[in-house]
This record gives C-alpha cells, structure tokens and sequence, in this order.
C-alpha cells in the first residue's frame, strides 16, 4: 500500500508522542529545580522613625516645673529642724551623693530665669536641671540609708536628744514648756555643732536655725 495511505495515521500518534515527551521533560525539571536550594527571601527593609524630639520651649518650662519641685522640697528640708537631724547626710556636703546635688542644683539655679532665654540656654537649663532632680533623689536615698552613722556615738545621742526637744516642743506643750523645749535644743545643737565641726563639714542650715529662734521666742500676751 502507498505511503500516503498511513501518513492520516500517523499524525495523531506523533503529536500524542511530542506532548508526552514534552510533559514528561517539564515535570523533570520542575522536580530539578525544586530540589535546589532556593535563595532567601529578601525582607523588607524597615525604615525607624526618628524619636519624636519635643520643642525646646516645652523642655524648658517641663524643666522649671522640675526645677520648682526640687527647689521646694530643698527649701522644706533646710527648714525643718526635725528633718535636719533625722537625715543630717543632706546638710553635710562632705557627703558624696549631698556634694553632687549641691553642685547640680547650683548649676541650674544659675541658669534659671523668668522668662524664656532662647534655645541655646533654654536646653542648658533643662539638661541642669535633669541633672540635678536626678541627683537631688539620689542624695535623699543615701540619706535615709546613712541617717546619723558618719557621727559619734557620742553626737549620735545629742541628735537623738535634739529629736525628743524638737518634737516636745512641737507637740503641743504649753507656751512656756515650748520655750524652755527650745531653749534647750538650741544648746543642744550648739554642742553637737563644735563636736561635729572637729571632723565634718556639717552645720544646722540657717533656715532651720530661724526657724528654732523665731519659734522659740516667748509669746507675749494678748493686749
């Protein structure tokens, strides 16, 4: 029989041939590539946003409320007899954590004004004064820590002493036992002073010596 007779035949076979060998060829190299290491996924690179940075005007007055509670509290301490002889550490500037406040405070006392200074001395101010908040709570903590342990045994007593004549004459006693309570404190701390004085740089800071002499004094009776 003539060729041609088979060649309608053939085409079929041939192009079912050429699509399974086609397939087969696909799949191999899919089996190929999934088989080699696939390199890593790049991830995104994460941008960080800048720290929102305040205004310098807002740190400034942010820093003088600061610097407004420190000053108070320091001048509340330096006015209470009391407070001086229970934490006598914070009247004693030989006292490291004390020294570093007093340097700190002075500092932003220095730069503190009324009225805004401009930029440059306005982040001074609130660097100071971050400094010294930090080291005015410092300085209360080592306080409470050391109490009266720099001093004698002998001073210890006359502070132990100077608390009882303090609170007697604080707590209600009449005007003359409040006087006399007074009196006698005074002498107390005076004694307490020239021992000390001998070793450590620590005094009754004015204030609470005012505050003693103007207490102290005997009330005149009503007209």
């Amino acid at each position: 029989m003539p060729m041609q007779f088979f060649e309608p035949l053939l085409w079929p076979f041939i192009v079912l041939l050429w699509l399974i060998v086609s397939m087969y060829s696909r799949a191999a190299l899919y089996r190929r590539w999934r088989t080699q290491p696939q390199p890593a996924r790049r991830r995104p690179v994460q941008v960080s946003q800048p720290p929102h940075v305040k205004p310098t005007r807002v740190r400034w007055q942010e820093a003088r409320a600061k610097y407004a509670k420190v000053a108070t509290e320091y001048g509340e301490y330096e006015s209470d007899p009391l407070r001086v002889l229970r934490l006598p550490a914070l009247a004693d500037p030989e006292v490291p954590s004390t020294g570093r406040f007093i340097d700190a405070f002075h500092e932003a006392m220095a730069l503190h004004t009324d009225e805004y200074p401009g930029d440059p001395m306005a982040r001074k101010f609130a660097e100071a004064t971050e400094t010294a908040t930090k080291a005015w709570a410092a300085a209360c903590e080592a306080a409470e820590k050391l109490r009266a342990s720099r001093f004698t045994a002998e001073e210890r007593a006359l502070i132990a002493q100077g608390i009882k004549l303090l609170e007697l004459a604080q707590g209600g006693a009449t005007p003359a036992e409040a006087e006399a309570a007074y009196a006698a404190a005074r002498q107390v701390l005076a004694k307490l002073e020239r021992s000390a004085g001998t070793r450590l740089d620590w005094r009754v800071p004015r204030a609470a010596r005012q505050v003693i002499e103007r207490d102290g004094k005997p009330h005149l009776p009503p007209a």
